[in-house]
Order: structure tokens, then sequence, then C-alpha cells
């Protein structure tokens, strides 16, 4: 039979060991984070399409003895929503998967009728004049279908994805509130709010996906080492007697 005296020498020790548990180091209550302003600027809509210099080109407009001279045509199959959208004679940007960097510029000739099937694309022609570039291989064409004007953006980063949808966090305080938006475009590391916020907002960037609604939030500041210190001055020569 267990006495009772060793049964409260174990409660006692198991309550001492919790109170040493609460002493131990705590993780910081607040959350380290760079924040951001929401900003308003235009956008251009851009659609783009993989293909490569056309069969018809190439019989029609080889020439060994002058092949960098002559103009080409390229075959770029674009979704049939977005080709419904194209012009003849719309001007395309044009550049290699094999010459990155390297950009020439073409005109839609033709926007072919049939439809793909199997992906849902038609074939746009765009004839390229751009002496001294024929690269081979793949080649990205992309047109300019309009600009949005004054769309609201924030860094890709400040935009974090949880069950209910995207949310960004504005910076209320030293609490950040939850908020939630709809998103557009990405153009450059920054994203497009379609909804849910207005130009002028603080929000979290760094840290945005380890926070929650309310959660205490400290700015991080860019450390600045200071200019080094000059130099003592040399003690003057003492006199000779």
């Amino acid at each position: 039979m267990i006495r009772s005296g060793f049964i409260v020498v174990v409660l006692l020790s198991l309550l001492t060991a919790g109170c040493g548990a609460d002493n131990k180091k705590r993780p910081p209550s607040f959350t380290n984070v760079t924040t951001a302003i929401s900003t308003t600027k235009d956008l251009a809509v851009v659609e783009s399409a993989v293909g490569m210099e056309s069969a018809v080109g190439d019989a029609l407009h080889y020439d060994p003895t002058s092949l960098r001279a002559q103009p080409y045509t390229i075959r770029l199959p674009f979704p049939d929503h977005v080709a419904r959208q194209l012009r003849p004679g719309q001007s395309v940007i044009l550049e290699a998967f094999g010459e990155p960097g390297k950009k020439a510029a073409g005109r839609i000739r033709e926007i072919r009728p049939a439809l793909n099937s199997t992906t849902l694309t038609r074939d746009v022609i765009v004839t390229v004049a751009t002496r001294g570039w024929r690269p081979l291989g793949s080649i990205r064409g992309e047109v300019v279908l309009g600009v949005r004007r004054k769309a609201v953006v924030v860094p890709e980063q400040a935009v974090v994805l949880r069950p209910a949808g995207s949310v960004v966090y504005r910076l209320e305080g030293e609490q950040a509130r939850e908020v939630k938006v709809a998103t557009g475009m990405v153009r450059e590391g920054e994203i497009e709010i379609t909804e849910g916020l207005a130009p002028g907002v603080t929000v979290v960037v760094d840290g945005a996906a380890l926070l929650s609604e309310g959660a205490r939030v400290q700015i991080r500041t860019e450390r600045r080492t200071a200019p080094d210190a000059a130099p003592p001055a040399a003690p003057a020569p003492s006199k000779a007697p």
C-alpha cells in the first residue's frame, strides 16, 4: 500500500517541475516584419505564346545567300479567346529561348480561322523583318491587349493564400489585421489587387505568411553601420630641452 506521504512528495515534485517550465525562455510575442504601401500604376495587359518559324516562311523566304537579311514568318498558337482580340498589323515583341535578352519586332500578318480542338488555340502568323535576327528553335511572342489604368499593386510576398482565399495583412499600430482580397495580374514582383484594398494602405511584406488576425508585429529596420571613426591624431613631438 502506498503511503500518503509518498504521494504528497510526488505531487510537490510535479508542481515544482511545472513552475520551472514556466521560467523557461518563451518565444517572442512580436513577429519581425517589413512593410510596404499599396500604390497605383498603369499595367499593360500582355498575352504571350510560344511558337517557331513557320513552314510557309521557310519555303518562301529561304535563300542561303541572304538568309539573315530577308523577312520571315513565325507561327504563334494563341488561345482562342486571345486570338479573337488580335488584328492584322498589330505589333508583336519576339524573343528566342536560345538567345535570351535579344528581342525583335514583328507584325501580325494573318490570324488563321481554324481552331485546334486539342489545345483550343488558333495560329497567328507574324512577319519579322529585323535584320540579323533569325534564331533557331522556339520563339516567344508577346502582344499588348490594353492597359489597366491606376491598378492597385502590392509586393507579391504581401499576398498570402489561406483556406478562405487570398489575404493581405494591414498594419494597425502594433497589430496585423487580415484583409481578404482578390488578385489580378503579376508583373515584375508586384501583384494587382482588384478587390479589398485601397491605395495608400501599409501592408506586411516579409513575414506575412507567419501572421494571423490580430498578431502583434514589430517593423524590422535596416541596420546601418556607423562610418569608420577617424584615426586619433598623432601626439605632437616633444621639444628637446
